[in-house]
């Protein structure tokens, strides 16, 4: 059962020959959410990435249209003892925006700080670390590290290379200075406000341009300034109004009126992450099988996804991966459906007493909305439910507490592998974790590639769908809006505008 809009998308609005250009060289673009630092390695917020990752900060690979890794800071790679031993070689004379040329001791620093932050990268290369051997990254593992260029092209922790320099010698601390190889450099950040970018003249480009995401950069713009803009109205009416020529998040009642408006363009695009109802092992209700599948059973998921979208931007399915990574794709969640009298049940057989069910959102992007909604239906069921929404930092800090909450729910990005999901791992909030999913993430982690990495999900994501560490009502479409003489933004993997451009 799907529910989507059908809007006019261009994965990449191609500049051509013909098209001239005005002089406006200024881009501003409004986004829903706030960023709470600047370390993408870290940090896996949406918008952070949008804004850093690819224009000023670069990968080694990157994902094409097909879902396949592409060197990007990588020149090369080559993988050695049936997949047990990676080599990468780095490319050469890119310059960094510190004044320096990028080097493998540089890309070393990266990644090492990486596998420290990211404990599914870590898993991957069963805890060892980058060297540099006859000038390329090296790298061996116990486990097949095959499935390991799709990881650093991916991941929601951005595997970005920074200059050594600017790296903190505790890599567990926050970075304190952006220095990166893309063709834009970060002139200013306020927090709560937003940031700007500004162009590097002497960006390192490559390609001939044609191939999307890890192709030439043109970055026409001299200026990117992003605002934080929580409110949908005052985003929609600056749009109108050519305060701002890009906004994200889209919310469901203004469609329409932006559909009457030739001055602006509606941009959609294939389901870009889920909706998830996290359960929290760790309290008395969630870490309680019965009282998981009860949830389950009595949430109704094409009400809690329209009580946040609306009438668009939707698709609902409980799989965990997205509708178009097909060679994931499962049948047979046995909660997908509502069914009240099992739940009430369920509750009844168990003996489902006063206890109160905590419910803990943030208000970004009308995911409070689904809170409350949730609240109803547990009512409905006869339980009772107590909602607490905070802004997106304090929800962040409240999550992290495990006597603080039963329920949280979040949106979670697209991932290129199962494995890559946050709440899958036993150290993220809601602490899931047993031997059987345990030993499904190992042969995830060792497959030979991503058809054997499929064959594992099959029966692994029936196992979760049994356990319910999570309930996904569905995935998000996000849709976005730019003033109609924009024209390059690439809208795959987020939202990028390093070759965007104003048309006259």
């Amino acid at each position: 059962m799907k529910k989507s809009i059908l809007l006019l998308l261009l994965s990449t609005l191609i500049i051509s020959s013909c098209v001239q250009k005005a002089e406006d060289r200024t881009l501003v673009v409004a986004y829903s959410q706030e960023i709470p630092n600047l370390d993408v390695q870290k940090n896996t917020n949406r918008s952070l990435r949008d804004m850093l990752v690819g224009s000023v900060y670069e990968r080694l690979f990157v994902m094409d249209g097909e879902g396949i890794p592409r060197c990007e800071l990588a020149s090369s790679y080559s993988f050695g003892e049936d997949n047990h031993v990676l080599d990468i070689r780095i490319r050469e004379n890119v310059n960094m925006h510190d004044g320096s040329v990028l080097s493998p001791e540089d890309a070393m620093a990266s990644m090492n700080r990486w596998l420290d932050s990211c404990a599914q990268a870590s898993d991957m290369v069963g805890g060892n670390r980058f060297s540099i051997m006859d000038g390329a990254l090296h790298i061996e593992s116990e486990n097949n590290l095959a499935l390991f260029p799709y990881l650093v092209a991916s991941s929601p922790q951005a595997a970005v290379i920074a200059s050594e320099e600017s790296l903190e010698e505790n890599s567990f601390s926050l970075v304190s200075s952006v220095v990166g190889t893309g063709p834009y450099r970060l002139s200013s950040y306020e927090s709560g406000v937003g940031l700007t970018l500004s162009r590097f003249e002497d960006y390192s480009s490559y390609g001939d341009g044609s191939d999307g995401l890890w192709g030439n950069k043109d970055a026409y713009f001299d200026t990117i300034k992003y605002l934080i803009v929580p409110d949908s109205v005052t985003r929609r009416l600056g749009l109108e109004t050519g305060e701002y020529d890009f906004i994200n998040d889209v919310m469901s009642y203004d469609i329409p009126e932006l559909k009457e408006n030739g001055d602006v363009r509606l941009i959609g695009g294939e389901e870009t992450g889920s909706i998830a109802l996290v359960f929290n092992k760790k309290s008395d209700l969630g870490g309680r099988l019965w009282f998981r599948q009860a949830v389950a059973l009595a949430v109704d998921h094409d009400a809690l996804m329209k009580a946040c979208y609306g009438d668009y931007g939707y698709n609902l399915h409980s799989d965990y991966m997205e509708d178009h990574q097909k060679i994931f794709a499962v049948q047979g969640d046995p909660y997908c459906i509502q069914d009240m009298d099992a739940a009430v049940g369920l509750l009844k057989e168990n003996g489902y007493g006063s206890e109160v069910v905590r419910i803990l959102s943030s208000n970004n992007s009308n995911l409070d909305r689904i809170a409350l909604a949730l609240k109803d239906m547990l009512e409905g069921v006869g339980m009772k439910a107590e909602v607490t929404i905070l802004d997106w930092t304090g929800f962040l800090s409240e999550r992290s507490d495990p006597e603080a909450f039963d329920i949280f729910i979040s949106a979670f990005s697209s991932v290129a592998l199962p494995q890559m999901k946050l709440y899958l791992s036993q150290d993220y909030p809601g602490w899931f974790y047993d031997d059987k999913a345990s030993s499904y993430m190992g042969k995830l982690n060792s497959a030979d590639g991503v058809e054997e990495a499929a064959d594992v999900w099959q029966e692994a994501q029936r196992y979760f769908w049994s356990v319910l560490p999570v309930v996904v009502p569905g995935h998000y479409i996000t849709i976005n809006a730019s003033g109609s003489d924009i024209g390059g933004v690439i809208v795959q993997d987020g939202n990028h505008f390093w070759s965007a451009y104003r048309e006259e």
